[in-house]
């Protein structure tokens, strides 16, 4: 396991983002899933230790690479500075992507008119990253990217270059790998494209969107089916290209009216077909499936995971090293798809703000919260 991981899985970074989740990376940068707050649009945190970096010129490319406005490359949301226990770090926050196109090719080929939507998307971004005097490292199926029904440019690992540096032979051979068409054709197709573009220039309104603007669906055919293939997988590949969105909950739950508190219902037990807990991790204490649909009620949360296995294993650690908490795995009805680890059973606010400060007095997690669901 990274040191990184176990430095700063369930830190919050200014700005309010919560590494929820590691994602893949080394020592020399991590990957993390968070949410972007307000709207709870799921991210990819980039950290990189400072001593592993020089983090002025880092800071200086992604900042010029936040500015970037276009609507086929990944947006870049935020970057800064953080500090976690003297440790110095710089990172990057980044738009969520759904899929890759080096993990839909591992599928099957592309088909003729998927492969041109790629080519009609990459070829405007090229030319933008080449106005503002930007490149690529490398143009590979693993630098384009499906984020909802957009085909997009990675932005990660961005580097300088002249704005007379052409991209045409790069473009060629990235064509010529991903193409399906016959020999000829394929030429031919390349051939109209950049003639089209170079005589149209890319459309303004095409080029240049606010960065919050989803990109809409395509009007003339069903958008290529390879962006929706593999979200979860794809995070390992998306941004750990120079060497872990849009998303839908944040890092910590908007707080629901209070109503008075009720008991809820006995959680049931994990079903029996789960993968075990990965040797060398015990778990003191089995952790729950989500709970039946109830009344609303109060809980602590200490951890969020995207995967049961993940929460389970986590809820085991804090079993073992902490036996009064009694963690389990929760998954919020009004939040599906997320499992979260819960301290101890559904109880009075009064009880779970007592709870909360005992969690956070141990030292068990990073961001400890309360909170009132609806099961």
């Amino acid at each position: 396991m990274s040191q990184l991981r176990e430095r700063w899985e369930g830190a919050s970074l200014p700005g309010d983002y919560l590494l929820q989740q590691w994602l893949s990376g080394d020592e020399a940068a991590g990957f993390f899933e968070t949410s972007v707050a307000p709207d709870g649009r799921r991210a990819v945190v980039k950290l990189v230790p400072a001593s592993a970096t020089d983090a002025g010129v880092q800071l200086a490319l992604w900042r010029r690479t936040r500015s970037l406005r276009h609507a086929n490359l990944l947006q870049l949301l935020d970057c800064g500075r953080a500090e976690l226990a003297g440790e110095i770090a710089v990172y990057a926050v980044f738009e969520y992507a759904d899929d890759s196109l080096a993990r839909a090719l591992a599928q099957s080929p592309l088909s003729e008119a998927e492969s041109s939507e790629v080519l009609d998307a990459v070829l405007p971004a090229l030319a933008y990253l080449q106005a503002h005097g930007l490149a690529l490292p490398v143009l590979d199926a693993d630098h384009v990217l499906g984020v909802g029904e957009a085909i997009k440019l990675s932005t990660d690992g961005l580097r300088e270059a002249s704005p007379d540096t052409p991209y045409t032979a790069q473009l060629r051979a990235f064509w010529n790998r991903i193409s399906p068409f016959p020999p000829a054709r394929s030429a031919d197709v390349l051939a109209q494209a950049l003639g089209a573009f170079a005589h149209t220039g890319p459309a303004a309104d095409a080029t240049v969107r606010p960065a919050a603007a989803p990109a809409g669906p395509r009007a003339h055919r069903p958008f290529p089916k390879w962006p929706l293939l593999g979200a979860a997988a794809v995070v390992l590949l998306i941004l750990a290209l120079d060497l872990r969105t849009a998303p839908d909950t944040p890092s910590q739950p908007a707080p629901v009216p209070e109503t008075p508190a009720r008991p809820a219902p006995a959680p049931i037990a994990a079903p029996e077909d789960r993968k075990p807990s990965p040797a060398g991790e015990p778990v003191s204490a089995p952790p729950s499936t989500p709970a039946p649909a109830g009344p609303a009620t109060w809980r602590v949360i200490a951890f969020t995971y995207r995967t049961y296995d993940d929460a389970a294993r986590m809820a085991g650690e804090v079993n073992q090293r902490y036996r009064d908490f009694q963690a389990s795995v929760f998954s919020p009805a009004e939040k599906q798809g997320y499992f979260l680890v819960s301290l101890g059973e559904p109880m009075s606010r009064e009880d779970a703000m007592r709870l909360q400060a005992k969690a956070r007095a141990e030292k068990l997690a990073r961001d400890v919260y309360v909170k009132r669901f609806l099961n």
